[in-house]
């Protein structure tokens, strides 16, 4: 059976994102941002009629600028099961390995965290300086914008910490399904890391969902980056390893590189 958490990662895109979906598989689209890999992917949750479900996948993103690609999620087929019938079919496969994280202790007194202002944003889609820097962490493209103006018209959070000339200069967004509550996308301007503000957005965001009244006992991310895991340590949370995958079809994107097997 599913944890809290795992269930958010099954259902809660699903709240503002397009899909279809069967016992055997399950795929997202957003028309309008074809270049956000997490607003258009899909999911084999088995391999029992895999021909049919890849199949169905590629006709769901015909005439769309879109490259099918598989991701791994919780109730999806392994990449022990599947590996052999992506690549058989076309698909790069790319393997990483990465920390689920769970919030189970106390922040540690070792944490540096910035004493600056923070504003967490609701239901509106971002504008100003505030959509300029999760701009700036797309490269300076808007498909990362766009993406959490969806998720914040669907219930989700944005903190931002400012700097002394009150601009934002970091991040976090947070969502919340049932009673497990997901952190992603953390980012700081350049000009600004290693100084406690993605502490401090991270925090605020912790705050609200520590809130009883939201009633959310499960609060995870993950992190593969061994400075981000240490602040996370340092924030309460503690993880397991796990791999994950990702298979594009017609080869991988210039972001990523073959993982070491």
């Amino acid at each position: 059976m599913a944890t809290p958490s795992e269930k958010h990662e099954i259902h809660c895109a699903k709240r503002y994102l397009e899909y279809t979906e069967t016992p055997f598989y399950r795929a997202f689209r957003d028309r309008e941002n074809s270049e956000s890999f997490d607003s258009n992917y899909a999911v084999l949750k088995r391999m029992e009629e895999a021909e049919q479900s890849l199949a169905a996948v590629e006709s769901y993103y015909e005439g769309l600028d879109v490259t099918p690609k598989f991701y791994s999620k919780p109730d999806s087929v392994t990449l022990e099961e599947s590996r052999a019938f992506f690549e058989a079919h076309g698909y790069a496969v790319h393997t990483f390995e990465c920390q689920r994280m769970m919030l189970l202790t106390h922040t540690s007194p070792e944490l540096l965290v910035h004493k600056c202002p923070v504003q967490i944003f609701a239901g509106a889609p971002l504008t100003g300086a505030a959509a300029q820097l999760v701009t700036e962490s797309c490269g300076e493209k808007d498909f990362g914008l766009r993406l959490i103006d969806k998720q914040l018209g669907a219930g989700a959070r944005v903190s931002f910490a400012y700097n002394r000339a009150e601009i934002p200069v970091s991040f976090c967004v947070g969502e919340g399904y049932g009673s497990a509550f997901y952190l992603s996308d953390v980012y700081t301007a350049e000009n600004f890391r290693g100084q406690g503000y993605a502490a401090a957005a991270v925090l605020a965001m912790l705050g609200f969902a520590r809130n009883p009244d939201m009633g959310y006992t499960d609060v995870f991310l993950y992190a593969d980056d061994p400075a981000a895991i240490r602040l996370y340590e340092k924030l309460g949370f503690r993880g397991t390893p796990v791999r994950e995958y990702r298979a594009f079809k017609g080869g991988l994107p210039d972001l990523y590189t073959e993982a070491k097997e």
